[in-house]
């Protein structure tokens, strides 16, 4: 049976049951962890500062496979692959495409430093492990087919450019999130021309990497990079999502506390291991725990004795949350300066009656690889490379745009704490 998802990006994604590889994707779709994926925001705590940011994993896993086979029959129709080798690579590629999040923790990247979970590592313990659904379908389809597609995923398949459709500068990873977060957030920042783009990529057969084709593939490319720039400065790193994030982590700061003096009175077994000891997660285990456990808690912990949790959970339950204030840190000295700021802002907070080890945060904000776009010219799979008359340039050697984006420090310091309000003094002093 043939199927259709309706999709608010790419409207209509068809899978046609008679064709082997749609049928394992459509297997995959129904496996129990992929479906799991319903309960994980895709945006984390996000949706407290845009409240349509309310699209979960799931949605974004089927556009990331839609967009991956989009790429991929681009591609493959470029260097004429035979129908043996179509075949599997796009298995390959369209499942990895789908299944690339399955291991996300409750609220993704929001939680990530709840304990260090790196959801890429659960994701290559959900595809191999024999317990999985998701296994038995890929090692029905093919023996060792599970195998070749967790290499796709971490890189190690001997088709370099397969990886890079699906975890490269140019993936369907980041094509799909950037339209869908857009979209989720009533904002116009991630915009830009999809099949454009798809259209000036190509694999390079020699070099085994994707490459952008001459200046007309450039300038989609530039459009592309800097909504990937825009998204993050103006959503991903949006003030509040930055307050709620941290707001986020300092519950769960207080909630290891309350753990080790034994002193809170509801958390269920499977969630006092996923804080304090991940790595004792059964795969059972890490399934039950979404976004649903997180917020079940948080409820419990809003009627806490412990009145610094009870607090938090209230705060952030009803969006009180932590205010986020921008540090200038123009002519002074970084870490002498934010060691000052932090003590000032420590003792004003005391005064207040309120623990800065839980109602106080410094945060700073720099590049990285999952920000904007860092180029390693050593690594044709960690750069963009503009091919023009059988030469490779990486992109910010030809582009004036690109250039200017690389070229500068993009780094930015937050104090982010409660608003205190001199009529209202807490009783919030850790003991």
């Amino acid at each position: 049976m043939s199927r259709t998802y309706r999709d608010p990006i790419h409207k209509e994604i068809h899978l046609n049951s008679n064709n082997k590889v749609d049928q394992l994707l459509i297997e995959l779709i129904d496996c129990r962890e992929l479906q799991r994926l319903r309960w994980i925001k895709q945006l984390g705590t996000s949706w407290l500062t845009f409240h349509g940011a309310e699209a979960t994993r799931f949605p974004h896993s089927l556009g990331a496979m839609h967009v991956a086979n989009l790429m991929f029959n681009k591609i493959s129709s470029d260097i004429n692959l035979n129908a043996e080798k179509h075949n599997h690579y796009r298995a390959l590629v369209l499942s990895a495409a789908l299944l690339h999040d399955i291991g996300h923790s409750p609220f993704s990247h929001s939680s990530e430093d709840i304990n260090e979970i790196k959801h890429e590592v659960w994701t290559q313990k959900l595809i191999l492990s024999p317990e999985t659904q998701v296994n038995k379908v890929l090692e029905n389809y093919q023996k060792g087919f599970a195998q070749d597609l967790a290499a796709i995923l971490n890189k190690t398949y001997p088709v370099k450019f397969l990886s890079s459709i699906v975890n490269g500068q140019l993936d369907c990873d980041r094509f799909d999130y950037l339209l869908r977060d857009s979209f989720h957030t009533g904002t116009a920042y991630g915009n830009f021309d999809l099949n454009r783009v798809i259209q000036s990529i190509t694999a390079d057969v020699n070099n085994d990497c994707l490459v952008v084709l001459g200046e007309k593939g450039m300038l989609a490319v530039e459009d592309y990079l800097y909504a990937r720039y825009s998204m993050y400065l103006q959503v991903y790193q949006h003030k509040k999502c930055l307050a709620s994030d941290s707001h986020l982590l300092k519950l769960f700061q207080r909630v290891k506390m309350l753990i080790r003096s034994r002193r809170i009175s509801y958390l269920e077994a499977g969630l006092l291991k996923w804080i304090m000891t991940p790595e004792s997660l059964s795969i059972n285990e890490f399934l039950n725990i979404d976004d649903t456990t997180i917020m079940h808690h948080i409820k419990h912990w809003s009627q806490e004795k412990d009145m610094i949790l009870k607090d938090l959970a209230q705060r952030f339950l009803s969006r009180k949350l932590f205010k986020a204030e921008k540090i200038d840190l123009e002519n002074k000295n970084k870490e002498e300066y934010l060691r000052e700021l932090y003590l000032e802002k420590s003792s004003e907070l005391k005064n207040n009656n309120y623990d800065p080890d839980y109602y106080l945060d410094i945060v700073s904000i720099a590049t990285n690889p999952y920000s904007f776009y860092n180029p390693d010219v050593s690594n044709f799979h960690n750069a963009i490379f503009v091919k023009e008359q059988n030469q490779l340039k990486e992109i910010s050697t030809v582009s004036h745009i690109v250039k200017s984006l690389v070229q500068n420090h993009f780094e930015s310091n937050w104090a982010i704490s409660i608003k205190l309000n001199n009529s209202h003094k807490g009783a919030l002093i850790n003991n």
